[in-house]
């Protein structure tokens, strides 16, 4: 249940309705440009979790120069205010906007997935403008569910699902509803969306991430092997002149013929490892800043070991 809105809440509320109101008006890359200088701001000037960046971006990297991490902390700050501002112009693009903002690769695969009616798990991570690839399914006329994790301001989370919703996007949050609601798109032939690349603390399945051991949601592969759909590893990342590729992976099949708990595990570091081989290739689209790692892992990791005698670690390593 969400908390009452704080005077804290209010004011933030007002700052990004304003900006979301604005972003209604004015073209979608003029919006972009603006949200690029806005985050680089926030990296010159207010600084706010730069050392995490940092930190995050020296550990997966560490064959790079402190000045290669410092360019690229830099641009992540850019895409993020980019992909923020870019969000806040959606309900102004249209279907056909949507279209040309974002031109995908292997999109087959999603109709080979759908076409005997089920749904599928689509998996991708905080990484480009995340919210516009979603959007960018229903554009194309794929029903599509999203689970989303609400933020701690009432007001702002009601903001962004509206937005979502505008986009033509089902919402599917947090509570004890989560589960039947999430199940039921899968029946439907949704595709179901979620964004799992954050620390999931005691309720998580330890997987290597990053050349580190991160807790994960469950939710992707529990869902896949419950329901009995496949998982479909995706992300999209922006070009140079502006628009997108979404990129589109092969499915994973789950396996119910066995023990629950080491397929989500299996099926968890699957797509795991391949964010970790994008995010390695595209650096600057991730989200660096969150505390990805909060979490103490077991040793040791159960199921990784065995894992990886068959499944080599896209992580290149320390060397």
């Amino acid at each position: 249940m969400d908390r009452k809105p704080t005077f804290k809440h209010r004011l933030e509320f007002l700052g990004l309705g304003f900006v979301f109101l604005l972003g209604r008006s004015l073209p979608r890359h003029t919006f972009v440009r603006l949200g690029a200088a806005l985050g680089r701001f926030v990296h010159d000037v207010l600084g706010t979790r730069k050392e995490v960046a940092r930190d995050n971006l020296q550990r997966a990297l560490p064959s790079r120069s402190p000045e290669e991490i410092d360019r690229l902390v830099r641009l992540t700050y850019a895409q993020l205010g980019g992909s923020l501002l870019e969000f806040a112009s959606l309900p102004g693009m249209g279907r056909q906007k949507l279209i040309e903002a974002v031109r995908f690769e292997n999109l087959e695969e999603i109709d080979r997935v759908l076409a005997d009616g089920r749904g599928a798990m689509l998996v991708t991570a905080h990484f480009g403008s995340w919210e516009l690839f979603g959007a960018s399914f229903v554009a194309r006329g794929y029903p599509t569910t999203s689970f989303v994790k609400r933020q701690k301001n009432p007001l702002v989370a009601d903001l962004q699902d509206d937005i979502r919703r505008r986009a033509g996007i089902e919402i599917v949050t947090e509570g004890p509803a989560v589960a039947k609601g999430v199940l039921r798109a899968l029946k439907n032939g949704h595709l179901v969306g979620i964004l799992p690349d954050q620390d999931a603390r005691r309720h998580g399945v330890f997987v290597e991430f990053l050349g580190r051991v991160a807790s994960t949601f469950k939710g992707p592969a529990f869902f896949a092997y419950r329901a009995g759909v496949p998982i479909i590893p995706s992300y999209v990342r922006r070009e140079a002149d502006g628009n997108h590729v979404a990129v589109i992976l092969d499915a994973i099949e789950p396996d119910t013929s066995r023990d629950q708990d080491e397929e989500v595990f299996r099926l968890t570091q699957a797509y795991t490892d391949l964010m970790t081989a994008w995010i390695l290739e595209h650096p600057e689209h991730y989200f660096w800043v969150h505390r990805r790692f909060k979490s103490t892992p077991p040793d040791p990791v159960p199921y990784l070991e065995e894992y990886r005698r068959d499944h080599p670690s896209p992580w290149p390593g320390p060397g």
